[in-house]
C-alpha cells in the first residue's frame, strides 16, 4: 500500500470523487482530464526524487506532482506544481502552478487541464486561445456543472490571463 498525499485540497478533490462517482456514476477525472491519486503515486525517471505525485492525464505517463523544494515545503498545498511529461525527452518537466488551488482555477479558465502539454507551442495568447478553440472544445454542460463544484468547494476562482500567468512563473523557474 501506497503512502497517502497530506494535502487538504487533495482530499477534498477525493471527496468530490468519491461524491461524483456515487451521484452519477462518474469520476471527477471524467470532468477535468486527470485522474487524482488517494495515494502518492509511481514517479517516472524524469519525476524529481523529492516530487510527490498526485494526479495522471492517462496518455504517455505525463502526471502532476508537488514539487516539495528538496522536503523543504511540508504543506503540499502552498507547494509548486509540476507537469512531468516522461515522452518529452529534452523537457520533460514543467512548472504549471504556484500551488494546487491555482492549478484548478487554470482548468475553470482553460476547461481543459491538457492544454498545459501542448503550452510551449504557443508563442503568445492567440496562439493558445485559437488551439483551445479548435482542438479542446469544451462540453460546456458538463464543464459548467464541475466548475461551479470546483469554485465552491476550493473557494476558487478563474486566473484572467491563464497564458500570462504560466510564462510568467516560468519565467521565475529554475526548473
Amino acid at each position: 500500500m501506497g503512502k497517502a498525499i497530506n494535502s487538504r485540497t487533495i482530499n477534498s478533490l477525493i471527496h468530490l470523487d468519491d461524491e461524483l462517482r456515487k451521484e452519477y456514476n462518474l469520476p471527477l477525472g471524467y470532468y477535468v482530464g486527470i485522474d487524482i491519486c488517494r495515494e502518492e503515486g509511481s514517479k517516472y525517471h524524469c519525476t524529481p526524487d523529492d516530487a510527490i505525485v498526485f494526479a495522471f492525464t492517462g496518455m504517455g505517463g505525463d502526471h502532476f506532482a508537488f514539487d516539495t523544494k528538496n522536503g523543504r515545503i511540508e504543506d503540499l498545498d502552498a507547494a509548486p506544481i509540476l507537469f512531468i511529461q516522461p515522452m518529452i525527452f529534452d523537457n520533460p518537466v514543467k512548472l504549471v502552478a504556484h500551488h494546487i488551488r491555482d492549478l484548478f482555477s487554470i482548468f475553470l479558465t482553460l476547461k481543459e487541464l491538457y492544454i498545459l502539454e501542448r503550452f510551449d507551442r504557443y508563442q503568445k495568447e492567440a496562439d493558445m486561445l485559437e488551439d483551445i478553440e479548435k482542438c479542446y472544445k469544451a462540453r460546456q454542460q458538463e464543464i459548467n456543472f464541475i466548475s461551479e463544484r470546483l469554485q465552491k468547494r476550493l473557494n476558487i476562482a478563474p486566473i484572467p490571463n491563464v497564458f500570462k500567468y504560466i510564462t510568467e512563473i516560468n519565467g521565475e523557474s529554475n526548473l
